[in-house]
């Protein structure tokens, strides 16, 4: 299912008479009626200033609108290695339509995830500070939505430092004041996941729709926590919490070291498969991929084979060979959500000193054989999150 985005939009309808012995309805002829309603929306765009900022996909986007065409974009999707400054067009189809004229921002994000992106957008409705958008190509009612909030150049920083704290730790514990209220919230781009414990100890997951905004943290919908719905947490400036006060309850989200209690038996169904692919990097680990395509090109992922102690590198089409990295390792369990990954030194494949002399090889590898261990935290099925235990701004996702 695409995710319900936030923009800024305006819906019109336009009618022409067909009946020509009857006096015609409108003054205007159907072209200048129609651009009327272009210039309207451009103008929307382009007034005070042209700033608008949009949640997409998790991530925020910054856009300055000019009167010439131009838009220029500030993000936080990929650290803004898609940011430019690119041409646009308010034109019409069969309804108004915003059309970004070449790659921007949201094609990037479109062609990251085909699934859960869109970037054909029309007008749906507009206001003075927000315009609705619906996807120009999405078939059926269920259509994707994304919103522009109208904006000026500091909201990009301000969502940028809740960025920053949000990146602190994995970890991130829910409680209510005065209640007994436990749970822990795992966010992974434009999905949030609320993890609460039941009455026998069991851990139950429900999903949400997720966007970091310069307010706090906005959740799609609303989660429902002790007969109260909260929407927005606030972000509380100076301090590693969000919070929200709703019905006098005040509910805190507050970033943490460590899982809010063990998971049992999560070991056990880590090891049962063998094969896995690291999927995804926290922001501490980031350069981990960046770093060794410098190198090796073609390398597309790392494999881990938790039974038979493989750590490969696969960059199909490299000379001496698709594979190649490290053998020997040992998963070992340290609790029953914690193990100790240690390597026996051993080597595999034609390419492995390539991968073992890059810096993200060598930040990989300390991540994963760190003595404190690994938290496994169950995301779906059969994937998982390993959480260095001394640093859990250090994340992989695995699956």
């Amino acid at each position: 299912m695409k995710k319900i985005l936030y923009l800024f939009v305006a819906a019109i309808s336009l009618f022409t008479s067909c009946d020509n012995e009857q006096d015609p309805i409108f003054d205007d002829s159907p072209e200048t009626r129609i651009n009327n309603v272009l210039t309207k929306y451009k103008t929307a765009l382009t007034k005070d200033d042209g700033y608008w900022i949009a949640y997409y996909s998790g991530s925020a986007i910054l856009m300055k609108f000019n009167e010439d065409n131009t838009v220029e974009f500030e993000s936080t999707y990929s650290d803004g290695s898609e940011d430019r400054t690119i041409s646009y067009r308010v034109s019409i189809t069969q309804v108004p339509e915003l059309v970004f004229e070449s790659h921007s921002v949201f094609q990037a994000i479109y062609e990251d995830n085909l699934a859960t992106g869109e970037y054909e957008f029309l007008f749906d409705k507009v206001t003075d500070d927000r315009i609705d958008f619906i996807s120009k190509t999405d078939k059926g009612a269920n259509k994707t939505k994304l919103t522009f909030f109208k904006g000026v150049p500091e909201d990009i920083a301000t969502v940028k430092k809740i960025i920053s704290k949000m990146e602190k730790s994995f970890f991130k514990h829910v409680s209510v004041e005065g209640s007994n209220y436990k749970a822990m919230l795992v966010t992974n781009g434009g999905n949030a996941i609320w993890r609460t414990i039941s009455k026998d100890g069991k851990i139950e997951n429900k999903e949400y729709e997720f966007s970091m905004t310069k307010d706090g943290l906005v959740f799609s919908p609303a989660v429902e926590i002790e007969g109260v719905e909260v929407t927005l947490f606030d972000n509380q400036v100076g301090k590693d919490l969000f919070s929200a006060n709703v019905e006098g309850k005040t509910i805190n989200i507050e970033i943490g070291n460590a899982p809010l209690t063990e998971e049992s038996g999560v070991y056990e169904e880590f090891m049962a498969t063998n094969f896995k692919v690291i999927n995804g990097y926290s922001q501490a680990l980031s350069s981990i991929v960046p770093s060794l395509k410098e190198d090796i090109k073609q390398f597309n992922a790392f494999q881990i084979y938790v039974e038979w102690g493989y750590l490969l590198g696969y960059a199909p089409g490299h000379e001496g060979g698709n594979w190649a990295g490290f053998s020997k390792f040992a998963f070992t369990k340290a609790a029953e959500d914690i193990t100790v990954v240690t390597w026996g030194y051993g080597a595999y494949g034609a390419w492995w000193s390539e991968i073992y002399g890059n810096d993200g090889g060598k930040l990989l590898l300390e991540f994963l054989t760190d003595p404190s261990g690994l938290y496994i935290v169950k995301a779906g099925n059969d994937t998982y999150y390993l959480v260095s235990k001394a640093d859990p701004s250090k994340y992989i996702l695995v699956g």
